[in-house]
């Protein structure tokens, strides 16, 4: 039966002006049956269905809520879609499909979302013709962040408040970064997350903690990549800032996950690691860079099978990527054609690592 059902009930009760009683009288039921129909405890035989279909003057279809389940579904499906396109790059053909869909289902935040991610990736400086794209973009980009904060409730539009003010920050508006950044919480140790565990035990705690560590992990990350950005470092200390942020994850993941190896973003590994190996190269450092190199190959190659592979069920595993190419053409493409990477351009093992790489490069499915 129905979720819908004793949402439906309910308001066609109250809207007859009939109480839980008269309505048990009629249809020759204990009040508290119906009591149940209105809490989802219960339903009513499908039989009876169609007699309090007539009696509210509803079709079977509108008491069930059918229309509705229909269109959820239909709205997952189009969520599906749109993250298997943006899984394989096909950025334009996941932005036309994303408009198709909001404008069919407006208050639809999850979709208007993955416009958002699907606009903005096209913005990204990875994607061929960012600029123009960011100057057809930017305005609807706005746009769309400023409609989910406005469709959202507080504590879930604070994600998408942080999603606009770093696309301000990135286009120099901090003003008006500056304005929704005033609509945050403040200072984070005052916040009731870091000290829940304080008042849990057992297994509750275990989880608690766990979960805590997690989402502690994603901001430690983005601070110390805002830092390795933009900090005024030499080579060999950007080197061990990367090495240091490496560890610093294994650390967390084997405190954070029961499989931590389950839990390796080899994609990220891989391109930590062939930055590192473009600095050994800036020093001259020919061991260490063919080592890096020959770690991000490794990473790539175990990495492939996921990144080509979309999630059959809701498109779970997606990643907004800003080319239809695959993780070893970019490793080869983007970052080993580099001119650094010259001074161990003729060693033996750099040409077999390349063409690995290179022989494995195919367009995503």
């Amino acid at each position: 039966m129905s979720r819908y059902f004793k949402e439906r009930f309910k308001k066609l009760r109250k809207s007859n002006d009939l109480t839980q009683e008269q309505v048990a009288n009629i249809f020759h039921v204990s009040p508290q049956s119906v009591s149940r129909w209105e809490t989802g405890a219960n339903y009513p035989d499908t039989e009876m269905l169609p007699h309090i279909a007539v009696f509210f003057k509803v079709t079977i279809d509108e008491l069930l809520g059918t229309e509705e389940i229909a269109g959820e579904e239909k709205a997952k499906k189009y969520t599906k879609d749109i993250r298997n396109l943006l899984n394989s790059g096909k950025l334009f053909e996941a932005i036309d499909l994303a408009r198709k869909a909001t404008k069919e289902y407006p208050l639809n935040t999850s979709l208007h979302y993955h416009l958002v991610q699907a606009l903005s990736t096209a913005c990204s400086e990875q994607t061929p013709g960012f600029e123009e794209n960011t100057k057809k973009f930017k305005d609807e980009i706005i746009a769309i962040s400023e409609r989910i904060i406005n469709l959202s409730d507080y504590k879930s539009s604070l994600g998408h408040r942080v999603q606009l003010i770093e696309q301000y920050a990135k286009w120099g508006m901090k003003e008006e970064a500056k304005k929704v950044l005033d609509t945050l919480p403040m200072e984070i140790w005052e916040s009731r997350e870091p000290w829940v565990g304080l008042v849990l035990e057992g297994e509750e705690w275990y989880k608690n903690q766990q979960h805590c560590i997690i989402r502690a992990r994603y901001l430690l990350e983005y601070l110390i990549r805002g830092f390795l950005s933009n900090a005024d470092l030499s080579t060999m200390q950007k080197i061990e800032h990367r090495k240091a942020k490496i560890q610093i994850e294994k650390l967390i993941d084997t405190i954070a996950y029961d499989n931590p190896e389950d839990s390796v973003n080899h994609l990220e590994l891989a391109f930590e690691e062939i930055i590192i190996a473009e600095l050994y190269c800036e020093i001259e450092d020919s061991i260490n860079a063919l080592e890096y190199v020959e770690k991000a190959t490794n990473n790539s190659m175990y990495h492939i099978e996921i990144m080509d592979k979309t999630n059959e069920d809701d498109g779970g595993n997606y990643m907004a990527w800003s080319t239809p190419r695959n993780l070893p053409w970019i490793l080869w493409e983007d970052h080993l054609m580099k001119p650094q990477f010259d001074f161990i351009r003729n060693n033996e093992k750099f040409i077999e690592f390349f063409e690995m790489l290179k022989s494995n490069s195919h367009e995503l499915k």
